[in-house]
């Protein structure tokens, strides 16, 4: 078992430098973010792990549909309607397959789990 807590970030030594934000997708609006992972557990279309980005402004349309928790840092998150919600370590949002965001890291760096879910999810949402 893996456990992530609040407010402790995993060491930058255990995550995987990535690059750009562009090699997953993402066009950086301000800043010079970098991203880096780690991948904790990966099962056909199930991914989960670490993600960490440095300061910056980036849009993305999701991939995959993404449960995550912020364990470190702040990141303000504004869907395609123009709605913003920031999150700090502890804080859970999900993001669907196929969502426009902007996020936006506004400290040093933000550090999240993840799960990541691709295609063919089951929706149940209330009316």
């Amino acid at each position: 078992m893996i456990t992530y807590r609040p407010n402790e970030a995993v060491p930058g030594g255990d995550l995987v430098s990535l690059g750009s934000p562009d090699v997953l997708g993402g066009r950086v609006l301000s800043g010079t973010p970098e991203i880096s992972a780690r991948i904790d557990f990966q099962e056909r279309d199930v991914t989960a792990g670490v993600f960490q980005a440095t300061t910056g402004r980036i849009e993305v349309t999701f991939p995959f549909t993404e449960h995550a928790t912020i364990l470190s840092g702040v990141v303000r998150i504004t869907d395609a309607r123009g709605v913003a919600h920031t999150y700090a370590p502890g804080e859970s949002y999900v993001i669907e397959e196929g969502d426009v965001v902007i996020w936006e890291v506004v400290t040093d760096f933000v550090q999240k789990s993840f799960l990541h879910v691709r295609g063919g999810a089951l929706s149940v949402r209330p009316s």
